[in-house]
């Protein structure tokens, strides 16, 4: 069976962006709160990110920036994420997502998605009696329900490691586990409705937890399609932050050059 790539896009987009959604304690009577800043293993007071990939020439040089996309993440005054999104080499954003509101707890509770400036669907979260997530929701533009997760299991830091997504009439359609080293997200994997593994990622990291080995399997038709990237740290800034890495591929050819701005507070 041919796997619809476009699916999983979307799958694996939620995938990605959990650790971001819900990053607030579990209910275990715990009093700890972990803001986005933590959980995005980044160090002091960052107001904003913004990521830049260049192209590396056939002499081994960094050459121009690409032309979409660069990303950029904006933060709160409580290190909560407020914004993500990309935009290309002249200034037009592609595609993002802005938390609208939260729960007095720092969970979100509505979350827009939007392609070239327009809103494609909403993310609308809530609670059950106990202050835990309970149904997920994912809306149209139009206000449709597409679908929902549900099942949805948290770990001592509040991650989630485990949601199930179903139809608007309630048929499953994957299941989705993350993996995290401590508050750092390294890795997950999607099944289908028949428990079958259609896509994994595994993170590895270095002694900073950034990731330094990355390694991503798409099953089509059965057959495994496995990428693998390696990410070499060159400048760290004094706060501790990396801001500029090499990725390579599974030979060695260097892929690009990504270069992170990081702006701090009252600076």
């Amino acid at each position: 069976m041919k796997i619809n790539k476009s699916l999983i896009a979307i799958s694996c987009t939620v995938l990605l962006m959990t650790p971001a959604f819900f990053s607030c304690n579990q209910t275990k009577e715990s009093t700890a709160h972990y803001n986005d800043l933590f959980f995005d293993n980044l160090s002091g007071e960052v107001k904003k990110t913004e990521e830049t990939s260049y192209q590396i020439d056939n002499t081994g040089k960094t050459g121009t920036a690409d032309s979409c996309c660069n990303s950029i993440t904006e933060y709160d005054d409580k290190g909560y994420r407020s914004r993500q999104f990309n935009k290309d080499i002249n200034g037009n954003e592609k595609n993002g997502q802005t938390y609208i509101s939260r729960y007095n707890d720092g969970k979100p509770k509505e979350i827009h998605f939007t392609q070239n400036g327009k809103l494609t669907s909403t993310l609308s979260g809530s609670l059950d009696h106990t202050g835990k997530y309970g149904d997920t929701r994912i809306y149209d533009a139009a206000g449709k329900l597409e679908f929902y997760y549900s099942g949805i299991t948290v770990n001592d830091y509040g991650k989630i490691i485990l949601m199930k997504k179903f139809t608007p009439d309630s048929i499953l359609q994957e299941t989705i586990i993350n993996n995290y080293t401590k508050q750092i997200w390294v890795g997950g994997l999607i099944k289908d409705n028949n428990g079958k593994e259609i896509f994994s990622t595994t993170i590895q990291l270095n002694e900073k937890m950034d990731p330094v080995l990355v390694t991503e399997i798409v099953m089509t038709d059965s057959l495994p399609d496995i990428t693998t990237t390696r990410c070499t740290y060159n400048l760290y800034d004094r706060t501790g932050n990396w801001i500029e890495r090499n990725e390579t591929d599974e030979k060695g050819t260097t892929l690009k050059t990504l270069k992170r701005k990081i702006t701090y507070k009252n600076k």
